[in-house]
């Protein structure tokens, strides 16, 4: 069997200070990122918006060959 990495996502749930909850969504995310470099993204995104960054989901697409 092998696995070839074909893409991953990140999907992002940011709230304002007056409750209003925005979602992006990041493409072309590198194959091998941690869950380090997530977390300091999340932490960028919040700094640059001003609002809090509440989800953050990492989506990755593996062709898997038998």
């Amino acid at each position: 069997m092998s696995k070839t990495w074909i893409k991953t996502n990140l999907s992002t749930v940011s709230t304002s200070t007056d409750g209003d909850k925005r979602k992006r969504s990041f493409n072309n995310i590198k194959a091998a990122v941690t869950d380090q470099e997530i977390v300091e993204f999340g932490k960028v995104l919040a700094l640059l918006t001003g609002t809090s960054t509440d989800e953050l989901k990492l989506t990755t697409i593996d062709d898997v060959s038998v």
